[in-house]
């Protein structure tokens, strides 16, 4: 009776299915993975092929043990390849940054000699400014002296002729690159005395002078 209903519900169940639909038979020696019908019974299909609820899926049938193997080992193989790329690439990075270490330790020490040109320099700046300073008030100095020098050499006595009593006198003197102006006045008092006054300038140098001349015989 129970195997006549059993026979009856498959074939109920397997005649709504697609006319193409084919029912895996048991493979002596296959290993099976076992299947729950959502319907709580019949069989499970997928693209026209129906799994027998009561054995399972054929796993052989999907993945046999030497197939499972080849991929591991192609794929070991793979991260082995990638292992040596790696550890070339690594290689080349050590080096890489071995160079760049002794790049760094040339950059360092040039940037040590840098400093100390830089010092160096530096120091020479400030002697050659002091040498300037010294340089421009020797310059202030002589400037002073040779227009001072036109100053004087611009100034000489108005002497009055015979017979005249006043006398005015305008000169000029050049030293170096200075030009002197001068000016010069007298008059006789009578005829043993003669007053002088006399006046220079040159680039900023200002010199007067006076006297009293006294003649006799």
């Amino acid at each position: 009776m129970r195997v006549t209903i059993g026979i009856c519900f498959l074939s109920f169940f397997f005649g709504s299915l697609p006319a193409m639909a084919q029912i895996v038979g048991v493979v002596p020696g296959t290993n099976y993975l076992a299947v729950n019908s959502p319907s709580g019974g019949g069989g499970v299909c997928a693209n026209g092929n129906c799994v027998d609820p009561t054995l399972g899926i054929p796993l052989n049938t999907y993945a046999t043990n030497s197939s499972v193997a080849n991929q591991f080992s192609a794929t070991n193989g793979q991260l082995a390849g990638l292992n040596s790329t790696l550890a070339s690439v690594n290689g080349q990075l050590a080096t890489a940054n071995s160079q760049i270490a002794g790049l760094n330790s040339s950059l360092a020490t040039a940037n040590g000699q840098l400093t100390t040109a830089n010092s160096q320099i530096a120091g020479l700046n400030s002697s050659l400014a002091t040498a300037n300073g010294h340089i421009i008030d020797l310059n202030n100095g002589l400037r002073r002296q040779t227009s001072f020098a036109a100053a004087v050499g611009a100034m000489r006595d108005a002497i009055p002729n015979d017979g005249d009593r006043f006398a005015v006198r305008g000169s000029f003197a050049t030293v170096g690159n200075a030009v002197g102006g001068g000016f010069s006045a007298s008059a006789n008092l009578d005829r043993q005395f003669r007053a002088t006054i006399n006046y220079g300038g040159s680039r900023g140098e200002r010199v007067v002078s006076g006297g009293l001349n006294f003649s006799f015989n």
